[in-house]
């Protein structure tokens, strides 16, 4: 029988996500289909009951409306928040506001794959001449880091869950996070225990709650399940966008 219990939110398809094009760090908005994902989320948690005690976020608007909403939903606007960057989207570098489809025709499925979901090779780096540099380098979001430490490539979020949740989970906190593709694919895979070739081929929904079961000792038990009706659930499976 699970001891702990964790919910795992990526965050609704944003306007880009629709363009196919590469967002990382950029602040894109949630998009009228992402707006129809959340409605369904909110009624999976509405419907099975669930309630929290604390909330972690990346500061990225689309993870934080899509927050909004499901505690809105749920009755919990109350709840402390936790916004931090660590869950923010991988920085794509370079490859920022670039088109999917057209990236991996000139580099290839096999790089762009690479580049995408790899845990130690890094997208093309941002240079100061790409237009997206000075929206993303002075935003005020990531004003706590200085220019020469803001990432130019994948953000790890396996640090803060280790130093941030897991402390809450051991006191029995119900938590809620509402993170990115590339973010929750690192805390995943270190739940399941999968291999980088494994978590390569992992790419989960929009706008389904993944519950997370551990035992007394915060071990996993069960982490890939989805919270939804089947037929919800077999759409946002035949519909995911690969990480943004």
């Amino acid at each position: 029988m699970a001891a702990y219990k964790l919910v795992l939110i990526r965050p609704s398809k944003s306007t880009w996500n629709l363009e196919n094009c590469f967002s990382g760090w950029y602040n894109t908005n949630v998009s009228p289909m992402g707006h129809e994902e959340v409605k369904s989320c909110r009624q999976a948690l509405r419907d099975a009951g669930y309630e929290f005690d604390i909330c972690f976020t990346s500061v990225q608007k689309r993870a934080i409306w899509t927050l909004w909403t499901v505690l809105d939903a749920i009755d919990q606007m109350w709840l402390p928040v936790v916004r931090t960057w660590c869950l923010t989207e991988q920085h794509y570098g370079g490859l920022i506001g670039l088109n999917k489809a057209e990236t991996a025709a000139k580099h290839g499925e096999a790089q762009v794959k690479i580049w995408r979901l790899s845990y130690d090779v890094p997208p093309p780096p941002v240079e100061p001449d790409h237009p997206f540099y000075s929206n993303i380098s002075k935003d005020h979001r990531y004003a706590d880091l200085r220019e020469d430490r803001l990432p130019s490539c994948e953000t790890r979020a396996l640090p803060f869950w280790n130093e941030g949740i897991v402390p809450l989970l051991k006191e029995g906190k119900r938590v809620l996070i509402v993170a990115h593709g590339n973010s929750l694919q690192g805390i995943v895979k270190h739940l399941e225990g999968l291999s980088e070739e494994a978590v390569m081929e992992l790419n989960l929904p929009t706008g389904i709650p993944i519950v997370c079961e551990f035992d007394k000792n915060l071990k996993t038990i069960r982490c890939m399940q989805f919270l939804g009706d089947e037929e919800t659930v077999r759409k946002a499976m035949d519909a995911v966008a690969p990480c943004c």
